[in-house]
Formats: C-alpha cells, sequence, structure tokens
C-alpha cells in the first residue's frame, strides 16, 4: 500500500513513518510538509493511502481534499490532527479514518487495516462522495456522482450526462450519450441519492 504522509511538523512525519515501517505491506512512498506539495505527491506518486494533517500553514488540510481533481486514482484519506473538533467535518468530506495526536501503534495499525478492508466497489462509492465535495458548485448545487461498471472497471459519471436508467430485471443500466453502464445500486437507491 503506498503511503503518503502530510504534515508541517518533521517530528510527526517520522514517527508516523517509524510506526508505519512496522507495519506489513505498508511503503512511504512520500512526505509533504505543506497542502500544495501534498497534491504534487499525490499526482506524481498515486498514494492509495494518505495520511493527512488538517492544520497547516498557508493551505489546510481540508482544501487538499477540495482541491482534489478528477481522475479514478483518487487515495484513500485517513486524517491525522491534533483537533477532535473537525471529526464530523472530516468523514463529510470523504475520510475514512480520523486519528489523533499522538497516534499509537495499535490505533495506527487499526486505520491500516480499516483502508485495506475498503476495496472494489465501497473504495468507488466513497471516492464518488469525495468527488462530490471536491466538484466545485454549479448553479448553487454539487454535481451528484453515480458509479457504473464496464466489465469490472468502474467509471464515475456526473449525474447531467446520464440520459436514462434501465431496468431488466435484477441488473440496472446507466444510459449516456456515448455509452451503457452497468449500474452498482438499486433503482431506489439511484433515485434517492438523486433527489438529496
Amino acid at each position: 500500500m503506498k503511503t503518503l504522509i502530510v504534515d508541517d511538523e518533521p517530528v510527526a512525519r517520522k514517527v508516523l513513518r517509524d510506526e508505519l515501517e512496522s507495519i506489513a505491506g505498508v511503503e512511504v512512498v512520500a512526505e509533504a510538509d505543506n497542502g500544495a506539495a501534498a497534491l504534487e505527491q499525490i499526482t506524481g506518486q498515486h498514494p492509495d493511502l494518505v495520511l493527512l494533517d488538517l492544520q497547516m500553514p498557508e493551505m489546510g488540510g481540508f482544501e487538499v481534499i477540495r482541491k482534489i481533481r478528477h481522475g479514478t486514482n483518487l487515495p484513500v484519506i485517513v486524517i491525522v490532527t491534533a483537533y477532535d473538533k473537525y471529526t464530523l467535518q472530516a468523514f463529510e468530506a470523504g475520510a475514512i479514518d480520523y486519528l489523533l495526536k499522538p497516534v499509537g501503534q495499535d490505533r495506527l495499525a487499526q486505520a491500516i487495516e480499516k483502508v485495506r478492508r475498503i476495496t472494489g466497489q465501497e473504495a468507488v462509492e466513497r471516492l464518488a462522495r469525495l468527488q462530490e465535495v471536491a466538484d466545485p458548485l454549479v448553479a448553487g448545487q454539487r454535481i451528484k456522482k453515480i458509479v457504473g461498471k464496464v466489465d469490472d472497471e468502474c467509471f464515475l459519471l456526473d449525474a447531467h450526462e446520464i440520459c436514462a436508467f434501465h431496468a431488466e430485471g435484477d441488473i440496472v443500466w446507466i444510459a449516456t450519450a456515448r455509452r451503457r453502464y452497468k449500474a452498482t445500486q438499486t433503482l431506489k437507491v439511484l433515485e434517492e441519492r438523486l433527489r438529496n
């Protein structure tokens, strides 16, 4: 699991790196000491996981999440901070865990295990929610994202590019102007998602 550590405190980065090195299957591919450097590393290294501090000069963690743009290789985000007051906001932004400093080895291992469990459809659905947060407002509203599949490959579709939904028994198809995708959710769930 390729991991990026983002924290403006060198000691905090070193502690996380040392603890991560003892967890099998985790490779720290880069570190960043600010939000702009984090965006560069995410683009260049394509990490699977980003351990992200919230309070950094110039560009904080939430701004990093908002600036992550379209793409299917967005990393899983775990917030690592000294402040407990941003928990709800972090989960709404798409983080899958929230660690308070100083992070203990056991708690970090739990977070890594949670990241490993988030694979396949659940990861793509979480990515869709993250994309909605990251997208700019259009006419005062967020662009809803729907997950469509072609064979085993998942795609994030903007709701406005969908022409129609079509059900064949238990299978729901999503029609766009260019191609047809298999939905990962039922028609009822899709309807509720698009209504909210």
